[in-house]
């Protein structure tokens, strides 16, 4: 598989903790700022991957302070952060298995394990030439690691328009392929083959056989949301996109058969934007007024959801609380402003954490670049702001 991966000589060093607390002054939160170096960016996973190891103790973080992004660790304890990979090239589509001490992402064209106690490296898989690879998602039982792989066009990067590209790109059907590979280097398994742009690959957290994968796109353009049982390729639509629909930004609650996902109905210039759960089978499906289709949400159950806000007149994350007598969510609170001001700004990308006792959120309130801030929950939710409608 190429020349051995090795580790550099930072692998493993510790720097100071970098954090700053403060109260929101918008909603009087408690917010923590884990990350600060003005040099550099930094970002917690994707907000469908699970960050946390070590019992929650620690928090992955990836960084580009010394000019190359890396993968680094916070103790939330303290506020110490462990540089967790040297790699001779950057590493992305980072998520972690969550059985074990492991995180998977791709350096160059290999997707990696990474112990995270040992910080050993082990290649697993080499990406064939002419295909890029999606973030990776580790099975629920720590077996295997699946990626979506799609096929490079000529189109890449010949528009600057990026809703333009994502249409160009998905009218040319690039060939695309749905892979496991198991952690115990054994070969791998092509579960779905075909000529569209197949992307976002999530496992779910309690169901070692199912995962989702997503037709990507424009959103009103194609039946996005797709489940795929590994132990029989069996594939189906979750959530079917209807005339005047866009559904996406897909990922499993803890339960691991509930999906959640955002979008609208109508158009991008008049919307009627909504969040919603459904059961992984299509059964099941509620959906809620949001504040705007530029946003993500998170829940690890019913009981409470986050999203992002949107840069359009909601620059803070809000929090939804389940109501029980009514059977439908309270209105949303503001919980910590973010200041979020444009697409081509840091998305916030927020997370509850597994406890629900607070949210991980990017920023770059801070100055140049992203920095990573967690946020507390008040136990009261009626202590904070309610947020009825967008802002100026």
């Amino acid at each position: 598989m190429g020349d051995e991966l090795r580790q550099g000589p930072n692998a493993g060093r510790t720097l100071p903790p970098e954090r700053e607390r403060f109260t929101d002054p918008e909603t009087g939160a408690q917010v923590t700022r884990l990350t600060s170096d003005p040099g550099a960016d930094s970002r917690h996973l994707y907000f469908t991957e699970p960050g946390w190891y070590d019992d929650g103790r620690q928090l992955l973080v990836r960084s580009d302070r010394d000019g190359t992004q890396q993968l680094y660790s916070i103790a939330l304890e303290s506020g110490g952060i462990t540089q967790l990979t040297d790699l001779p090239a950057e590493i992305g589509g980072v998520t972690r298995v969550a059985t074990e001490p492991t995180a998977l992402f791709w350096c160059d064209d290999r997707l990696v394990v990474l112990d995270l106690e040992s910080l050993e490296v082990t290649p697993l898989y080499e990406r064939p030439d002419g295909y890029t690879g999606s973030i990776a998602a580790g099975t629920a039982d720590g077996a295997r690691a699946v990626v979506a792989l799609s096929e490079v066009l000529d189109i890449e990067g010949r528009s600057d328009d990026r809703e333009q590209w994502i249409a160009d790109r998905m009218d040319a059907g690039p060939h695309s392929k749905v892979i496991s590979v198991p952690l115990s280097g054994d070969e791998p398994t092509v579960h779905v083959e075909e000529d569209r742009w197949l992307n976002h690959v999530n496992a779910s957290p309690t169901r070692p056989e199912l995962v989702t994968y997503c037709e990507e796109g424009t959103w009103e353009d194609v039946d996005r949301i797709r489940a795929l049982n590994l132990e029989t390729d069996e594939t189906w639509l979750v959530r079917r996109t209807d005339e005047d629909e866009a559904v996406g930004h897909e990922y499993w609650l803890a339960d691991g058969e509930t999906i959640g996902y955002h979008g609208w109905r109508g158009s991008r210039d008049d919307p009627d934007p909504f969040f919603g759960h459904v059961r992984y089978d299509g059964t099941e499906r509620r959906e809620w007024p949001a504040p705007d289709i530029y946003t993500h949400f998170h829940s690890n159950t019913r009981d409470l959801a986050v999203g992002d806000g949107t840069y359009r007149g909601a620059p803070f994350d809000l929090l939804w609380e389940w109501d029980d007598g009514a059977d439908e969510y309270r209105m949303p609170r503001k919980l910590a402003s973010h200041g979020w001001s444009g697409d081509g700004d840091v998305h916030p990308h927020s997370r509850l954490s597994p406890d629900g006792n607070y949210v991980v959120f990017d920023s770059s309130r801070g100055g140049t670049g992203s920095d990573v801030y967690v946020v507390e929950i008040p136990d009261d939710l009626g202590d904070l702001p309610t947020f009825d409608g967008r802002e100026s």
